[in-house]
């Protein structure tokens, strides 16, 4: 599943840049589907920062398909990220709390500038799954596209949200 997000948020690069990398944990008040972001590891290597916040949605409903192999008390994901100041561009890994050695969900944000008062996100990512030897072999296609389906609507939607909601807070903070 491939993941593709550009978006218009209307403040400066600077200011849009810096949000996202040092300020996650007080987006959530602006994005109901997460209960909390928490940062777990911020460690500066030359210029590079390294970031690993912790993801913890606000309420999850599983496919019946998946209640198996996939318990409700693991439906967290840890964002792991390597901010480039000099490229104001992110790389990302997501591990799942859940299937961590069966999900693969890797990315890019960047940051271009679209205007003085204007910033372009872009987000490019993919999310694959591999549940091969834990579902019979019959089930393994209608498996794999509904467990894909379920962490896509974890991880996806708050691509998208957190674009909003990084706006609403740039906006609430700036007035």
């Amino acid at each position: 599943m491939d993941i593709s997000i550009k978006s218009t948020i209307p403040h400066p690069i600077q200011n849009v840049y810096e949000a996202m990398r040092d300020h996650m944990p007080k987006l959530v008040p602006y994005m109901p589907n997460i209960k909390s972001i928490v940062v777990e590891n911020r460690e500066q290597k030359g210029d590079t920062l390294f970031l690993q916040n912790r993801w913890t949605p606000a309420q999850t409903e599983i496919p019946a398909i998946a209640r198996s192999f996939i318990d409700s008390n693991n439906t967290y994901w840890i964002d792991h990220a390597q901010w480039k100041d000099n490229q104001q561009s992110c790389s990302w890994r997501l591990e799942m709390g859940f299937m961590a050695d069966r999900a693969t969900c890797i990315g890019t944000t960047s940051f271009e500038e679209a205007g003085p008062e204007q910033t372009y996100m872009l987000i490019k990512g993919s999310l694959s799954l591999n549940l091969k030897g834990l579902v019979p072999r019959l089930l393994l296609g209608r498996a794999t596209k509904g467990v894909e389906s379920f962490v896509g609507k974890l991880v996806e939607p708050n691509f998208q949200k957190t674009t909003e909601a990084l706006t609403a807070y740039l906006s609430n903070s700036s007035s």
